[in-house]
């Protein structure tokens, strides 16, 4: 039987767990006998089987509510709300994920990503406002296999599939999304909502897939989807040429890039730099042809002379050319 009054305030109750556990852990005695008294954990057991336990907010929660005659925080939630409350199912976002995991499978591939959410949402069990949209702008699930398949190396044997950060990235992004819209449910939509909002390098993830994101968001919208108030990224600006290959000591490195952020920060042109493969102890630095890339590198390393300066076409055969073989080549008619 319950012993709520007849109009309970969730606050209040919010609050005397709250209260409870702070003067448990104060080592009121009357807190305690109330722990031991009604905690399921603790109930009928001696007071030593505290020592040494950090009661939590949750402990604090069961057991206020198991004082005023319910079995769980739950239930007494329940009770309060009157089912009046809409709250997040934590398992909807099930069906997707395993719908992604299969087309990694099915494309024999060894992570799940991006790219298998996407086709998960060209591949959906019945017709989605998502499906609609994207047939309606050229892309199908042919279209991003083939994509796949160039960036993808197929394994030799079916084997297990694991998750990449992009992965975890779209789910959570889709999650909030849909929390953040009021949403009970999760659904296909919120999934290419989360892909059309992915940041990847200041524009959408589907630029990738020559997208326009805003024509997503339109056909959404016409189909009474919810959206977001803010307008998905875009590319500030189209990449350029790229110039020429720069390479520096690694001992530079960190003035090289200081000098390189301070003149063009992100955002503005596209640069990045990595450790060569050919050129022992040394770093290369590229980007769009408008950067003065070798004046930038020489006006930051201790060494002018240990500048050197590549054509891009040059600079990449030698760094295929010296980078590890990953796979074994077979022998012709094996």
């Amino acid at each position: 039987m319950s012993s709520l009054p007849a109009r309970p305030d969730l606050d209040q109750v919010r609050t005397q767990a709250k209260e409870l556990k702070r003067a448990v852990e104060q080592g009121e005695q009357s807190a305690i006998y109330r722990i031991l008294k009604s905690h399921p954990k603790f109930a009928g057991r001696p007071a030593e089987r505290l020592q040494g336990w950090k009661l939590g907010l949750r402990d604090a929660q069961v057991t206020v509510a198991r004082e005023l005659g319910f079995p769980s925080w739950r239930a007494l939630l329940s009770e309060v709300e009157g089912g009046s409350a809409t709250r997040w199912k934590s398992d909807g976002s099930g069906d997707i994920q395993s719908r992604a995991f299969a087309e990694a499978r099915k494309q024999r591939h060894r992570f799940c990503s991006t790219d298998h959410f996407l086709l998960a949402l060209l591949n959906p069990p019945s017709p989605t406002p998502s499906l609609e949209v994207l047939d309606e702008l050229g892309v199908t699930y042919q279209s991003v296999s083939e994509r796949v398949a160039k960036f993808d190396r197929k394994q030799k044997r079916k084997t297990g599939v694991s998750s990449t950060p992009a992965y975890s990235l779209i789910l959570g992004w889709a999650q909030g999304i849909a929390i953040g819209m009021g949403s009970t449910d999760f659904t296909d939509e919120h999934v290419l909502l989360a892909i059309v909002y992915g940041d990847s390098g200041g524009e959408s993830e589907l630029v990738r897939y020559d997208i326009d994101p805003d024509e997503v968001i339109a056909g959404l919208r016409s189909r009474g989807v919810p959206i977001p108030t803010l307008a998905p990224p875009v590319a500030p600006a189209p990449f350029g040429p790229w110039g020429p290959w720069v390479y520096f000591p690694v001992e530079d490195f960190d003035a090289v890039t200081r000098e390189l952020a301070k003149r063009h920060p992100p955002g503005t042109v596209h640069w990045g730099t990595n450790r060569s493969k050919w050129k022992k102890d040394h770093w290369y630095i590229q980007g769009e042809d408008e950067i003065q890339m070798e004046e930038i590198v020489r006006s930051a390393v201790k060494d002018k002379v240990s500048v050197e300066v590549l054509p891009n076409d040059e600079a990449i055969e030698l760094e295929k050319s010296s980078a590890p073989r990953r796979y074994r080549s077979r022998p012709v008619g094996s």
